[in-house]
């Protein structure tokens, strides 16, 4: 697992060498080498916390996700003390932000990391400051998502560039947008304004909503995954002096899956 792990920090693994990875993992559990065996629970389960009824094993791809999301993280936050991150800025990025890279252009690792974003972006909080770091049109600093995506004339209604920078609608700490352009699109215009964040002063900066700011993979983990319903017994197979041996045998007899003569 620790090279799964390595490799997984490293790259964005292809589907079908996941895939792999977690058939040899699957046959050592129930066979105790990599040939193929009849598994007798569910891998999804298996995967799953003591607490849901699982055995707290890591789905190799959602873990990959997880890995390459930092990356893409120090990315979002531009921490360029990191080489490869201010090597993305320099021939990736090119001054702009990375919510305003198309999926569609790069290389196949590249185009992978991008659609990470979408996984990301409801555990980030934009904190607006300057404006000078948000692109007004295309960063989803608003609640809503980029209000492009709301308001998708608003460059050319209100005579402004497309890559402009948030800092052109406020003015002296205030929002100050422009009323041209908007008449005949009122009610797009009354939704943005409607939830408009509330100015920090200083820079723009991003933060990690949860375990106070800190991008944790483990906690990561749980977010990206689909939670399940939490067990009752799970305290049996847990503990100082539990066997791990005996808590597996326990594990399959309260699941149904222990080979006995009672059973056909």
């Amino acid at each position: 697992m620790a090279l799964v792990v390595y490799w997984g920090m490293a790259f964005v693994l292809p589907k079908g060498i996941l895939k792999e990875v977690e058939k040899r993992l699957c046959s050592f559990l129930w066979k105790g080498t990599l040939s193929s065996g009849y598994p007798k629970v569910a891998w999804d389960l298996v995967c799953r916390p003591t607490d849901e009824g699982g055995l707290r094993l890591r789905n190799v791809h959602i873990l990959n996700q997880v890995l390459m999301s930092k990356h893409l993280w120090d990315v979002i936050r531009g921490d360029r003390s990191s080489i490869w991150v201010e090597c993305i800025y320099i021939t990736r990025l090119r001054d702009r932000t990375v919510w305003m890279v198309s999926e569609t252009t790069g290389s196949w690792g590249w185009k992978k990391l991008l659609k990470l974003r979408s996984l990301l972006l409801p555990h980030i909080r934009f904190l607006v400051g300057d404006g000078m770091t948000f692109s007004l049109w295309r960063d989803p600093w608003h609640e809503l998502g980029p209000v492009i995506h709301l308001f998708s004339r608003g460059p050319n209604l209100t005579r402004t560039d497309v890559a402009a920078p948030l800092a052109s609608v406020i003015i002296n700490g205030q929002w100050v947008w422009p009323v041209q352009g908007y008449r005949r699109n009122f009610m797009e215009f009354l939704q943005i304004l409607h939830s408009l964040p509330t100015i920090h002063g200083g820079v723009d900066r991003v933060e990690w909503k949860h375990n106070g700011g800190t991008f944790f993979t483990s906690s990561v983990y749980d977010h990206f995954r689909t939670l399940g319903l939490k067990v009752g017994w799970s305290s049996l197979l847990s503990g100082v002096f539990k066997i791990p041996r005996n808590s597996f045998i326990l594990w399959l007899a309260i699941l149904g899956k222990l080979s006995t003569l009672d059973k056909p």
